[in-house]
């Protein structure tokens, strides 16, 4: 396979994410009782947080894969859903301006970890890609993990939408009280895994999506741990639960069938 070098700036920023990825999940992920002294604002109920947790958690591992990966073809299934995620993001934040604690350090990580990454990532995209040796399927993925991936990541990224502009979508539709705010917020969340399994069916190559199954394999039993925490909240009769668990059992089997195959491959240390 044609080979293409990570620059190093994207590779520096993939430690700039870490840091905001783990430092998101030190506080939402483990604390989310504590928001209102360890995060960019009051998420109330503590469980709603603790789900916000379970999507950062998901995706560390994620971005500590993409620090050893060696080459562009391997790491770019990323970076575009990188790029709106985090743009999407900032734009809640800016919707939202009155209800974030404004000058805590809690926020100015926050605002930087959205701020930053969408002209960074797009920047060394743009870059790359116009220097990147041209590339085919070597490992198409199978016909059922095409349709997983594309049915799955619309659906994600249309609830997705939908929640950003009507939050109600969410909040007249939930196990617990949701927010505007909060709504808004989740639908980032879930457009998060909405694009990166458009991104795994644009790239058609078990190799070069390989990258992003732990995030796959993770995110329901992470989300699950974390409601569990806070069962007294949760109304565990209503019908999101299962509708949403069922989404997200089919992006986990999705994972573990991404999962297996060449590391070495996918890493770029095949030789």
């Amino acid at each position: 396979m044609p080979s293409t070098p990570i620059i190093w700036p994207l590779r520096a920023w993939f430690f700039v994410e870490l840091f905001f990825g783990t430092a998101a999940s030190l506080s939402v992920g483990l604390r989310p009782a504590e928001t209102a002294s360890n995060f960019a604002w009051t998420v109330k109920p503590p469980v709603m947080a603790a789900m916000f947790g379970g999507f950062y958690m998901a995706l560390v591992p994620v971005v500590i894969l993409l620090l050893f990966a060696r080459r562009w073809q391997m790491v770019r299934v990323f970076v575009l859903p990188g790029v709106v995620f985090t743009f999407t993001l900032l734009i809640v934040t800016f919707w939202h301006w009155d209800r974030f604690a404004i000058g805590t350090a809690a926020f100015n990580i926050w605002f930087a970890s959205y701020l930053l990454p969408p002209p960074v990532l797009l920047a060394c995209y743009l870059w790359q890609q116009r220097r990147a040796a041209k590339v085919t399927p070597e490992v198409p993925l199978a016909r059922w993990q095409l349709l997983a991936a594309t049915s799955l990541g619309l659906l994600f990224t249309l609830e997705a939408v939908i929640g950003l502009f009507h939050p109600a979508w969410f909040g007249d539709w939930a196990p617990w009280k949701i927010t505007p705010l909060n709504g808004r917020a989740l639908s980032a969340y879930f457009l998060l895994p909405g694009l990166l399994l458009l991104s795994i069916a644009r790239e058609n190559d078990r190799d070069r999506v390989r990258i992003l199954s732990p995030f796959l394999v993770l995110l329901l039993p992470l989300i699950a741990i974390q409601l569990l925490r806070f069962s007294t909240e949760v109304d565990w009769t209503h019908p999101r639960i299962y509708f949403t668990a069922v989404l997200l059992g089919l992006v986990m089997l999705l994972g573990i069938s991404l999962f297996m195959g060449s590391w070495r491959k996918t890493l770029g240390r095949e030789h």
